[in-house]
């Protein structure tokens, strides 16, 4: 089976934990949870559809304070939260397993790579 390449992955490490976002050529988008456990990654992987990265892109841009979704996977449904801190300084994606802040700069990264995969998806 042919691996399935990645138009865009990248990581926001933190030191225990990390969020990935990618984007593959079938433009599908994933988020990837990681938390660190006897020195190696144990990873939590959810699909999302553009609609609810606009949604995410929102709270980025400071329109909504935060957004919430129910994923359903293999008989196992997972809720995840996304929200801004009050100083607005950070975000946070939370699922129950873990959770991933980021900084300011981190969600200005994060609001651009989302804006284009957005536009990805949606072209032909």
């Amino acid at each position: 089976m042919e691996k399935t390449k990645l138009v865009i992955n990248k990581a926001f490490f933190g030191k225990e934990n990390c969020l990935k976002i990618a984007l593959n050529q079938q433009k599908e988008c994933y988020m990837h949870w990681g938390m660190k456990k006897d020195n190696k990654y144990e990873w939590i992987k959810v699909k999302f559809a553009d609609l609810e990265l606009a949604q995410i892109h929102e709270v980025l841009d400071s329109k909504k304070s935060q957004v919430a979704f129910f994923h359903s996977f293999n008989g196992k449904t997972r809720q995840i939260l996304v929200n801004k801190s009050t100083d607005g300084e950070s975000i946070f994606f939370k699922i129950k397993e873990m959770n991933k802040s980021l900084t300011k700069g981190e969600m200005t990264v994060m609001k651009l790579l989302l804006a284009h995969i957005i536009i990805r998806m949606n072209l032909q």
